[in-house]
């Protein structure tokens, strides 16, 4: 989980979002390069699909005795 929240804060938004290392030279009009729905997407799944799976996962291991 500490690695996708890395990706989501500093990849993401810092690296590719605020710096010109991602500027590709005619794709000007394609900016952002992450459309917002993506990013929501990737931050819910995150903060809140990522737990629930880890959850179940944890959850269904205990019921079998593990």
């Amino acid at each position: 989980m500490i690695a996708v929240l890395f990706d989501r804060i500093f990849i993401d938004i810092v690296w590719v979002g605020h710096t010109k290392a991602w500027d590709i030279p005619g794709t000007e009009d394609l900016k952002p390069y992450i459309p917002v729905k993506v990013q929501l997407g990737k931050w819910i799944g995150c903060l809140i699909m990522f737990p629930l799976f880890a959850a179940a996962i944890a959850g269904g291991l205990h019921y079998l005795g593990f």
